[in-house]
């Protein structure tokens, strides 16, 4: 059974009150206990300080007393004299005259010469002779320390003697007895214990103490003593708190006092006050549950009424006024809240419907609200026509600019386009349709581009913009919005894969962009699972000036059960851009070597061209591997030649010459293929470092009757010589076109007039029928 609202208010208020009292009580606990801590804390440490004023007042007071008995004159002639009874006369004088209780002469070695009262024989060794021993290597003029001779405490000072023999220093030593150590005790207000330790002994000898002999035993065996104010709370503890200082440390053994407090009086005051607390929490705890009993019947009663009113409201009756009487002004704005409830919903679900139709970036129509509006204009027989917008490389923009300012260039073109009549969406990225009120023809379409693409000032950055354009007209383009949805994206596409900005829909653009994902689908399969469809075919590379096959190019071939001969013109550039080639060069160079190896094992000592792309170039991995694989097949780098389209240099022709300079290095030679057909052919010729060049196929086929190809030939073998390059015409398809090349100096010659590309096993039969030397 569920707990009433007066119930859960009133258990609440109570456990919030214990709780509270709870806290408050172990704040007071700890805030007390702390402070009194910190009091008997002080109190030691005063105590400490001023023992070791004392002590040091002391030992200045002993320094001069021994002094003024070593600086003697008939002192000082009795011990050269080494009278006896003189200097044992004149030590009695002085022990009656200055108050030492013992004094003693000792030469260099700590040994006894005189003592009086006699107690030590004449040789006997001072037991602290380290304190000898360092007043006369470091020339002190005193040193004074605390030990114990004879089982009796002493403050010793020693002071040296003049004397031009031997140096002998005097003993001077006070008793620090009971009553000695009971006026340190009223001076420094604590109890003293004086006791001898040793590291090697498992007890502790107490020497002097001014409290009983049990109780100082116990406080020193049991070690420093701290304040237990649980046990203070009922009296179970020893009501002292203790501190150690050493005295004197000679060899394993350590003379310590402990000051030691009595606070009892501050256990006694800890204990009333805590009862005191005790007995006012629970007090507050009685008269707050009686209070917390009153103010939840209060606040219940008005809630009831609010109750029927939400019933009310809840069943769409929004008109009549919440009847709530009590004095809670909470009570009363919470009545007012219910009252503007309806109105919040109404505003709140506009609020829900504006968000589920509008982008929330650009603040553009979202792409399910352009769906539903083309589907429904659809329906009711309209035509229309939509625009797709793209940004050219946004993602660009974002990695170069930013994401912030990448957004600033979308709520920018968004306001631009928005000036315009019609309705606008962003689907997703830089992707925006838009429906015009009337159909653009392209000169608007034309204009529009120009607004759209006015650079983006933001951020204090100036972003130009790139538009691409693409157009579908409705129904006859698309019958409903998904297919609208799938043809823009291949137009959007298309018209990025070449230079136009503005591009129609037309159903062969979906032919192509079927035909290229049946490739890219088919090219995964055959790569990871059917590479059986890829074979290998060959064809020789003649030299000129030998007429001898020096070399074959590698050719990937692709006959797919499903599309059938698939031209390495078409499904090479896709498996560039799907990220495929790196596979498929593996696999060729893998086939290329073996077959390689097969030449060399027949007694054909060719080269082997294989082509490879820029990304092939970049791939670190594959050409390891690569490098690798030549090894394990006992062939060298230079078995091989890679030939890279001129087109893959153009683009960044540094990056170009620092991979292929460190391939270099591995012992690889590089050729330019289709040489000619790139934008700047010419400058890059002495960066790279290439061997060889190939001349593209379109200036080679018709060198024989075609005057402007013969000129562009001679005049790239001329360029070439100059540079020191090899030249292979690739394209040769008649005897006259091979004189030409040969005439003018070049190299080597590739086509269909020496021989066709042919299966490795065509190709062993083709070279042993002697066309051409090997």
């Amino acid at each position: 059974m569920g707990l009433t609202l007066r119930q859960s208010l009133f258990r609440l208020l109570f456990w919030s009150i214990v709780v509270t009292v709870g806290v408050i009580q172990i704040n007071v606990w700890t805030v007390t206990s702390s402070l009194v801590e910190k009091q008997l804390e002080s109190k030691l440490d005063s105590a400490e300080k001023v023992l070791i004023r004392l002590q040091d007042e002391k030992h200045i007071q002993f320094q001069h007393i021994a002094m003024a008995i070593a600086s003697n004159s008939h002192m000082l002639q009795a011990i050269l004299s080494r009278d006896e009874v003189t200097t044992s006369d004149l030590l009695s004088l002085h022990i009656e005259g200055t108050g030492a209780d013992f004094v003693a002469v000792l030469n260099n070695q700590g040994e006894f010469i005189f003592n009086e009262p006699q107690t030590f024989q004449v040789g006997d060794a001072f037991e602290y002779q380290h304190l000898v021993f360092d007043l006369l290597a470091d020339n002190r003029v005193s040193t004074n320390g605390i030990g114990i001779l004879n089982n009796a405490l002493y403050y010793m000072t020693i002071v040296p003697i003049p004397s031009n023999e031997n140096d002998t220093v005097l003993l001077a030593c006070f008793k620090m007895d009971t009553e000695v150590l009971t006026s340190l005790k009223e001076i420094i207000n604590a109890d003293l214990v004086v006791y001898k330790q040793s590291k090697h002994a498992p007890f502790v000898d107490v020497v002097s103490a001014t409290i009983g002999a049990d109780t100082a035993a116990n406080l020193v065996i049991e070690g420093s003593h701290q304040v237990s104010w649980f046990e203070a709370l009922f009296q179970t503890s020893d009501p002292f708190v203790t501190r150690d200082l050493v005295l004197s440390k000679f060899d394993n053994t350590e003379l310590r006092v402990t000051l030691v407090f009595n606070v009892i009086e501050q256990h006694s005051s800890f204990f009333q006050l805590q009862l005191s607390i005790i007995g006012i929490s629970i007090l507050a705890i009685i008269l707050s549950t009686v209070i917390a009993f009153f103010v939840a019947r209060r606040v219940v009663r008005p809630m009831t009424s609010l109750i029927e009113g939400v019933k009310r409201i809840a069943s769409g009756n929004y008109g009549k006024t919440l009847d709530v009487s009590g004095k809670l002004l909470e009570i009363k704005h919470l009545a007012i809240a219910f009252e503007t409830m309806q109105e919040s919903i109404a505003s709140r679900e506009k609020h829900i419907l504006y968000q589920s139709q509008h982008d929330n970036l650009t603040s553009l129509f979202n792409r399910n609200y352009i769906k539903n509006t083309i589907d429904r204009r659809l329906d009711n027989d309209e035509h229309i026509q939509v625009i797709g917008l793209n940004i050219i490389g946004f993602r660009q923009i974002n990695d170069l600019y930013g994401y912030e300012n990448g957004d600033a260039c979308l709520i920018r073109i968004a306001e631009r386009l928005t000036r315009w009549p019609g309705d606008a969406s962003r689907l997703s990225g830089s992707d925006i349709f838009w429906i015009p009120e009337s159909p653009l023809d392209d000169v608007k379409l034309e204009t529009l581009k120009f607004i759209l693409e006015q650079p983006v000032d933001t951020n204090g950055l100036t972003i130009p913009i790139r538009i691409k354009i693409g157009v579908m007209d409705l129904p006859v383009d698309a019958q409903d919005a998904e297919h609208l949805f799938r043809r823009m994206n291949i137009v959007i596409d298309q018209s990025s894969d070449n230079t136009q900005w503005l591009m129609r829909y037309s159903e062969d653009l979906e032919s192509c962009y079927l035909r290229r994902l049946d490739i890219i689908t088919e090219l995964k399969r055959a790569l990871w699972k059917e590479q059986s469809e890829f074979s290998m075919v060959y064809q020789p590379k003649v030299c000129l000036h030998t007429k001898k096959v020096t070399s074959v190019e590698a050719l990937l071939r692709w006959n797919n059960h499903k599309l059938g001969n698939v031209f390495p013109d078409e499904f090479i550039p896709i498996a560039e851009q799907a990220n495929l080639i790196g596979v498929m060069t593996e696999w060729v160079m893998g086939q290329a070597t073996a077959d390689l190896k097969q030449l060399k094992l027949q007694g054909y000592n060719l080269c082997v061209a294989i082509n490879v792309s820029s990304q092939d170039i970049e791939n670190r991995v594959l050409l390891t591997r690569f490098a690798d694989r030549l090894e394990a097949l006992s062939l060298t780098p230079s078995d091989v030649e890679l030939e890279i389209i001129e087109s893959d240099f153009v683009s960044d022709q540094a990056m170009a010459s620092e991979k292929l300079s460190s391939l270099r290095e591995l012992g690889f030679n590089f050729a330019i293929d289709d040489f000619g057909t790139g934008y700047s052919s010419l400058s890059y010729l002495k960066n790279l470092p290439v061997d060889t060049i190939k001349i593209d196929k379109s200036f080679v086929m018709n060198l024989a009757s075609n005057k402007e190809d013969q000129k562009i030939v001679n005049i790239v073998l001329k360029l070439a010589q100059s540079f020191g390059l090899m030249v292979v015409a690739e394209g040769v398809e008649d005897e006259m076109s091979m004189a030409l090349l040969t005439e003018w100096g070049c190299t080597l010659a590739q086509g269909y007039y020496i021989c066709k590309p042919k299966p490795f096993n065509e190709l062993i039969t083709w070279i042993e029928e002697k066309h051409y030397e090997t």
